[in-house]
């Protein structure tokens, strides 16, 4: 299936390639903007995504997806625990060379079919909103490591998007504010990296 500039798929993998490249310059060990994760911890988090996204299209079907991209991702913190522990085992292994996961799973994101449904930890849901999480997950972590890989910008324009559309299934009225906002600073605000202005300080993080 062909893919474009502006494709989520292409998107993702582009954003997994700028923090696969970062990868030589960044100290493992050094503080990562997560509290109590060094860069190595976010690292192993990454590691794994190419992996998941590979195992998650393999049941790709024609079902009737349960989840839309905003309740998928106000779902994350259900797992934050989950999440923790499986970040902290792959760092003690050494596993922060995103390159051979993401060569691995390269050709099966930029061929995946966009219609068709996932099941994942939380249910199912379209590939395309599949990729959409997966976009976010790694823009936004990209951005958590000390120093921070600065995102593609289509997938950055993906991730803002995707997190105004949490916020609209919680403060619909404020979606105007957020859409004011730089792109960056945004996704920063509505993950709880930055401090939120007001009126937005009392709806955010929408996710974390």
């Amino acid at each position: 299936m062909p893919t474009n500039e502006d494709d989520v798929r292409s998107a993702l993998i582009r954003q997994w390639e700028l923090i696969a490249a970062a990868l030589p310059h960044i100290d493992v060990a050094a503080p990562s903007r997560i509290g109590g994760w060094r860069n190595g911890e976010v690292l192993a988090h990454l590691y794994v995504q190419p992996h998941l996204v590979s195992r998650f299209l393999r049941t790709a079907s024609d079902g009737e997806p349960d989840l839309d991209v905003a309740e998928n991702l106000a779902g994350t913190r259900a797992f934050k625990d989950l999440i923790d522990s499986s970040a902290r085992e792959g760092a003690m292994l050494n596993k922060f060379d995103l390159a051979g996961p993401l060569g691995a799973a390269k050709a099966s994101v930029l061929n995946a079919d966009l219609g068709k449904t996932v099941e994942t930890l939380q249910g199912s849901i379209t590939v395309e909103g599949y990729l959409v999480t997966r976009c976010v997950e790694a823009v936004v972590h990209g951005g958590d490591l000390i120093d921070p890989v600065a995102p593609d910008s289509v997938a950055e324009t993906i991730v803002a998007t995707a997190l105004v559309d949490v916020l609209a299934a919680s403060a619909p009225d404020l979606v105007a504010e957020a859409r004011a906002l730089p792109r960056s600073y945004w996704i920063n605000v509505a993950t709880g990296r930055d401090v939120a202005p007001p009126p937005l300080s009392g709806a955010t993080p929408v996710m974390s």
